[in-house]
């Protein structure tokens, strides 16, 4: 669903993440930051310089934002950023990761923006990081979800990539994948099946959940691109392996975690999905430090 190294820039040269940092600009009331006026910090000519640092080790992500941030509040001319270390790269504790050098005004006024960010979009990345190293040695790849922060889709997502997943649906329109409540609320399977042959023409790519190896054949009829399975054990994971893996793409997903996803992995499935990478992954300890000297 995209070419990984096409992809990443893309996702944060969006328009939709300059209307999420607008929105989290609004929501911080930088346009009137009463304790910077009231220190004398909005003085015209105060500088400073400031350094982003990892206060654990992380995974980099994000930090071009840094620099997006200060241009959507229209501070892009007053203050240069020097970005160290290239997202995917790791953090050392206490390791210095973005310069901020210029106006004392415009960095504390966009200062708690930038660190909402980049501590999301770095753990994010680290939790992903984590899970991959995981399936080294496996054919085995790690999709993210659509369980991301309303608004912050395109963010989310671009840290799991940065950690090392690979792209799945970034929205409804990306491809067809035909979930449980989607058969419910169907007319008929023979109805379904005409409908997917109907739009695979919009859509290049069809993906099926299914929850039983009854509902696997029938997927199977309909020629996917891929099949979900929904919640198997991992000895169904591999049955399903043996039976259908030489014919279609499987993924395993539901209630995989740190202490499972080895062992669906090594039963041959292509890929593994976990909305916990975007949806519980903790955020990163990071900071912005002045130096006055």
């Amino acid at each position: 669903m995209g070419d990984l190294k096409n992809l990443l820039p893309d996702l944060l040269n969006d328009s939709l993440v300059d209307n999420l940092i607008d929105l989290s600009l609004l929501e911080d009331g930088i346009s009137n930051d009463l304790t910077t006026l009231a220190t004398g910090c909005a003085e015209v000519g105060r500088t400073v310089r400031a350094t982003v640092i990892a206060k654990k080790t992380t995974i980099a992500a994000g930090g071009i934002l840094s620099r997006k941030v200060l241009q959507r509040a229209g501070f892009s001319e007053k203050v240069t950023v020097s970005i160290l270390a290239d997202d995917g790269a790791s953090l050392g504790d206490k390791a210095p990761w973005i310069i901020l050098e210029g106006s004392a005004n415009a960095i504390l006024r966009t200062e708690r923006t930038i660190l909402n960010f980049l501590m999301r979009m770095c753990g994010i990345a680290s939790h992903t990081r984590q899970i991959v190293t995981l399936l080294e040695g496996t054919n085995c790849k790690l999709l993210h979800t659509r369980k991301t922060v309303p608004g912050h889709r395109l963010t989310d997502i671009y840290a799991t990539l940065v950690g090392g997943a690979y792209p799945h649906r970034k929205s409804l329109s990306d491809a067809i994948l035909v979930k449980e409540n989607h058969l419910r609320a169907s007319q008929s399977l023979q109805h379904l099946k005409d409908g997917i042959a109907k739009f695979r023409d919009q859509a290049s790519f069809v993906e099926i959940e299914v929850s039983n190896f009854i509902e696997l054949k029938y997927a199977m009829e309909n020629k996917p691109n891929r099949v979900m399975l929904d919640n198997f054990s991992v000895a169904d994971v591999q049955k399903a392996v043996n039976l259908f893996g030489s014919a279609v793409e499987l993924e395993a997903s539901g209630n995989i975690n740190l202490e499972t996803v080895r062992a669906y992995a090594e039963t041959g499935v292509d890929y593994v999905s976990m909305g916990a990478i975007t949806h519980s992954s903790p955020a990163a300890d990071l900071s912005l430090l002045f130096d006055f000297s």
